[in-house]
């Protein structure tokens, strides 16, 4: 039965590849653009503090598979700095830290053309997909501004003092999620030529996971990331 059942789903996925490739209907996508990303987290515990986002540098690397009429799948990978800022307010203006994180993100998406298939016919096209994706913390720069406690001036306020490093994430001291997971979703608006593509896209990254390995569920932190970019595409016929 074990068999039987092999040599189907070897036959069907033949079948499948065979039908995708028969098309001729691969697309290789290079893309490059402005990131802007925001930490999401619960701070009731922290007075006068928020999380603001902060712009980065992305590029995206993607494959796009025709698979019926004007429906493909696309997966990739992608670069992504997601950075965001710590602040404090109010009577502790002043106190900071930026985050600077490097990603490799891979993505997994369906989608279908609105507009003209690119495949088909040279012009104007316009596309959207969603699907999930995974990504890998590459590494974590740290720089900030904060009080020195021990020189307290005479009108009541503190020194300040810079601070920078590097996250060790081999100690990994703070418990961080390196693996992370979530939704995403895409729009594109490209003109087609001949076997070559160029477009603007619209990437959103919404996280799911937890950055923190021990945050309790209601003080859960999860990155939002949005990426704006211009890029190419080739076309194989």
């Amino acid at each position: 039965m074990k068999e039987k059942l092999s040599k189907i789903l070897c036959i069907s996925l033949f079948s499948i590849g065979s039908g995708v490739m028969g098309q001729n209907k691969l697309k290789v996508s290079l893309d490059a653009g402005y990131t802007y990303s925001i930490l999401k987290s619960d701070l009731s515990n922290l007075i006068d503090s928020r999380y603001r986002g902060r712009y980065g540098f992305g590029v995206n690397l993607s494959g796009e598979y025709m698979i019926w009429k004007s429906l493909f799948v696309s997966t990739g990978i992608s670069f992504q700095q997601k950075n965001y800022k710590f602040e404090r307010t109010g009577n502790r203006d002043g106190w900071y830290t930026n985050y600077h994180n490097d990603f490799l993100s891979f993505p997994l998406l369906i989608g279908g053309y609105i507009l003209n298939n690119p495949h088909e016919s040279e012009g104007v096209w316009i596309k959207v997909a969603g699907g999930m994706y995974t990504d890998y913390w590459l590494s974590m720069k740290r720089e900030g501004r904060y009080p020195v406690f021990n020189e307290l001036q005479e009108d009541g306020t503190f020194n300040y003092t810079e601070v920078s490093d590097t996250y060790d994430f081999k100690e990994n001291e703070n418990q961080i999620n390196r693996l992370g997971y979530g939704l995403t979703g895409q729009a594109q608006l490209g003109y087609s030529l001949k076997n070559f593509d160029i477009y603007g896209s619209y990437n959103y990254q919404y996280g799911l996971s937890d950055i923190n390995k021990e945050n309790a569920k209601n003080h859960k932190s999860t990155l939002q990331s949005y990426m704006i970019s211009l890029g190419v595409s080739y076309k194989f016929k």
